[in-house]
């Protein structure tokens, strides 16, 4: 028994040694019951800041000016959430001094309707011709050897002439509306009297006929347009050559007339340009034409038989054409 005993107390000792040995090489384990959390008796809430954060942005890289810039709204920051609120960028339109010129619209006009427009540049010259119907504005004069034009001629009456050789040349000044022109004039007039006694005058008793001519410098004012019709006035001083045309007065002609030969008018006159093609017109025209006075005397088998007086002041109507160039 003793051997048992002595190795029972050998197993014990060498078991002790073991353990001891384990525990020299894991460290000792210190737990410990964790900390406990104070308890909130109550909810803490914390404020919620409602002020607007500015965002300060960077220097701005320089732009052109009258150029429209965003404008850009503060971020928003609540504390209590943490929640960013993006800001919405508005661009907002500045004015600027930009002048925006509008581009000319180019219309192409046909050439069949180019004779439609005309221009105070070109053409710059006219030339052309017209037939007039004339009026004379006093016809009677007195009664016979008393206040008559002369002798026995009380009345005169218009010789008709619609020949077209009332020519005109007319150019156009500084690239304006103003004309300046030369028209070639002649009117004639026939005397009569009472030759059958029933106190009407009549061509019978005729004397000869009272003739003037001449030419009359204008200025025309012409309103060109884009249309056919071209409407103008025009103002003029007349230079006429009057001669009276004596027929047979019987005894061979031996009477005659002693008159002033040189005679002036006043033009006042306007008319119608109605284009036909291209620069081609036609001319519609009206004037009234203030004349001299022909005075002198007239005379009879070598002696005087009393004044002369002609009136060749009238009126007219006349149409024409035109050509520009």
């Amino acid at each position: 028994m003793s051997g048992i005993k002595r190795f029972g107390f050998g197993f014990s000792v060498g078991l002790i040694f073991a353990v001891g040995a384990l525990q020299a090489q894991e460290p000792a384990l210190n737990i410990q019951a964790p900390a406990t959390a104070p308890v909130v008796t109550h909810e803490v809430v914390a404020p919620v800041i409602t002020e607007v954060v500015p965002v300060v942005p960077s220097a701005p890289a320089p732009v052109a000016t009258n150029v429209p810039l965003p404008h850009v709204a503060p971020v928003v920051v609540h504390t209590a959430t943490n929640e960013v609120v993006l800001p919405v960028t508005h661009i907002e339109v500045v004015p600027t001094n930009v002048v925006v010129v509008p581009v000319p619209e180019v219309v192409v006009i046909p050439e069949s309707e180019q004779f439609f427009v005309d221009t105070w540049k070109d053409p710059s010259f006219a030339v052309g011709t017209r037939f007039m119907q004339v009026k004379l504005q006093d016809t009677k004069r007195g009664t016979p050897n008393d206040g008559s034009f002369f002798g026995t001629i009380t009345e005169i009456s218009e010789i008709q002439d619609n020949t077209p050789d009332k020519v005109f040349i007319q150019a156009r000044l500084f690239h304006s509306p103003v004309w300046f022109g030369v028209s070639y004039d002649h009117v004639s007039a026939r005397t009569m009297d009472d030759s059958n006694g029933d106190g009407v005058a009549d061509m019978g008793g005729s004397d000869g006929d009272e003739e003037i001519k001449g030419y009359i410098p204008y200025l025309q004012a012409a309103w060109d347009n884009e249309t056919r019709f071209t409407p103008y006035v025009q103002f003029g001083y007349a230079f006429y050559q009057a001669k009276f045309l004596p027929n047979s007065w019987g005894d061979n002609g031996s009477r005659g007339v002693d008159a002033t030969s040189s005679v002036k008018g006043f033009e006042l006159g306007g008319g119608l340009g109605v284009r036909l093609y291209k620069n081609l017109s036609a001319d519609l025209f009206a004037r009234t034409m203030k004349v001299d006075d022909i005075t002198g005397t007239w005379h009879g088998h070598g002696a005087s038989g009393g004044p002369f007086v002609m009136t060749m002041s009238y009126t007219a109507f006349g149409a024409g054409v035109s050509c520009k160039f």
